[in-house]
């Protein structure tokens, strides 16, 4: 008795398994987005791991730009890893995380969350933003894509440096 009752474990055990592993498993992948017919995310991963049914999307060394709503290029996105949501097209990435604006405004954390149907960014984490020889920093951050309306939430500090006026 006890002999089967180990066997009947080992195989809820195979099973388990079974249903933890990715439907699909792919290598340098590229997912585009849109939203009504407008390309609003393209992401470029090394490696990605599919669970169909959890709508769940991991990847590896990612490389996203985002578009705005007339599907011109707003910014460009790295991290060392990711999640997406296909369906909700939920985008959120963690290590090394690097947003550079085609307005020259750099973003670097940890981590980030991005919600197209807001078309928001978001962190808990310590962030740093560079325009030019500006930097602010400090810790939680709310942002559009473009990085133009910044709401960094505590421990803010900043350096700007004046520009001189030219006559």
């Amino acid at each position: 008795m006890i002999f089967f009752s180990g066997c009947q474990e080992k195989e809820s055990q195979k099973a388990q398994l079974a249903r933890n592993l990715p439907d699909q498993i792919l290598s340098n992948t590229k997912m585009i987005f849109t939203q009504n017919g407008v390309k609003t995310t393209v992401i470029k991963a090394k490696t990605v791991a599919k669970w169909t049914n959890k709508d769940l999307t991991q990847a590896e060394s990612l490389w996203v730009d985002f578009f705005d709503e007339n599907g011109e290029h707003t910014s460009h996105l790295v991290a060392d890893s990711g999640w997406i949501k296909e369906k909700k097209q939920m985008l959120g990435v963690w290590g090394n995380v690097s947003v550079l604006t085609d307005e020259g405004v750099k973003l670097e954390t940890q981590t980030l969350n991005w919600n197209p149907s807001t078309n928001k960014i978001s962190t808990e984490d310590f962030v740093k933003i560079t325009k030019d020889k500006d930097v602010m920093t400090g810790y939680g951050l709310e942002a559009d894509q473009t990085l133009k309306n910044i709401k960094i939430k505590t421990k803010v500090k900043g350096e700007i440096v004046k520009k001189k006026k030219q006559n």
